[in-house]
């Protein structure tokens, strides 16, 4: 309960310093911890697939001691920390970061595509992660054809199932077990047998998520204003191919599995209005609901070589020259707070999901 009147209270005091236009922040609800952007799949829908970061090797990363004295420099904000990649579990210091996490009685969560959880599971539950969300994209042949590897679904799912039965042994809740479906052209038809599919794998919840996407008329958007000071490189990141899902079905699916009769939890992200897929599906630069741009006071990833990068391209500082304590006001940050408090989003947050999931 601590934990959740903390955020609460974090969430709620966030607009008072948005109002006020000099890019200042109390402190972060969540930080994004990337060890690694390595990746044992080459997953059809990735962006870091397509712009060959999964090929970055492991020993690029950091050291176990630099990400502790991380860990420590924040352990006075309490905020939410997430690993995440590539595949966080190819790290080969992760389960000894998370025990240093959780020694500093921080919430800890991750993501992981599955493959190696089996191996895994166990530690996982002895060194307390809270949360574990496990990319799934529907039944075997779907999830593997997606993944692209003919075993990705078998080893996720004998993954999922020895970590249920390692939080028996230890009598233990925790982690929490998430899905994580993303729709795609290969999946959205089938959606609503990913709720079937949750049942079965006895996961505590699901998420929906539609795919994030950069055009290159979003990139350029973007850096027609704001390019000198926070250039975006299309190559990077933006595609010009048009996502073949039809619009009218997605809603219809939509609407499918929120009627679902179900004591599972399922959440989708963004949470869109039929009348609005149709505008995040085929207008991309085209906003579906307006907000303001949050996200750049709640929460920033951290890069494999320590790099704190609150948006795609830039770069506040680096965790190995100096703490995240110094770098999360210095004149780099808050300049990135003040264009989004100044001039509203950018035209690159349209379809991001730090835009739509805040902290």
């Amino acid at each position: 309960m601590g934990a959740y009147l903390r955020a609460k209270l974090r969430a709620c005091s966030v607009g008072r310093e948005w109002s006020r236009k000099d890019g200042f922040s109390a402190r972060p609800l969540a930080v994004t911890l990337k060890p690694v952007l390595t990746c044992n799949l080459r997953c059809r829908m990735c962006s870091y697939v397509a712009n060959g970061a999964v090929e970055t090797a492991v020993n690029e990363s950091l050291p176990l001691d630099v990400w502790e004295r991380f860990v420590d420099d924040v352990a006075a904000w309490r905020p939410y920390l997430w690993l995440t990649g590539g595949e966080p579990t190819l790290y080969p210091y992760l389960v000894p970061l998370i025990r240093r996490i959780k020694g500093r009685g921080l919430i800890c969560g991750m993501t992981t595509n599955g493959t190696t959880l089996e191996h895994l599971a166990e530690e996982l539950v002895a060194a307390g992660l809270d949360v574990l969300v496990v990319s799934l994209d529907g039944r075997e042949n779907v999830h593997n054809r997606v993944r692209r590897h003919p075993k990705a679904f078998q080893r996720a799912e004998a993954g999922i199932r020895r970590l249920h039965q390692a939080r028996a042994q230890r009598k233990r809740r925790k982690p929490l077990l998430i899905g994580n479906c993303s729709l795609s052209p290969d999946n959205y038809r089938d959606a609503e047998e990913m709720v079937t599919l949750a049942h079965e794998l006895g996961l505590d919840a699901l998420g929906f998520q539609h795919l994030w996407m950069i055009t290159p008329e979003m990139v350029d958007l973007h850096n027609s204003r704001w390019g000198t000071e926070h250039a975006v490189a299309a190559e990077r990141w933006a595609t010009s191919e048009r996502i073949a899902m039809d619009p009218a079905e997605v809603a219809d699916v939509v609407h499918r599995t929120r009627r679902l009769a179900s004591p599972l939890a399922v959440r989708w992200y963004p949470d869109l209005e039929p009348s609005e897929v149709f505008t995040y599906y085929e207008q991309p630069p085209t906003f579906v609901r307006r907000q303001p741009a949050y996200c750049a006071w709640l929460n920033t990833d951290i890069l494999p070589n320590g790099d704190v990068s609150p948006c795609f391209d830039l770069v506040c500082g680096n965790i190995t020259q100096e703490p995240l304590t110094a770098i999360w006001n210095n004149e780099s940050f808050r300049r990135h707070r003040q264009r989004l408090a100044t001039d509203g989003d950018f035209p690159i947050c349209a379809r991001c999901c730090s835009y739509w999931r805040r902290g």
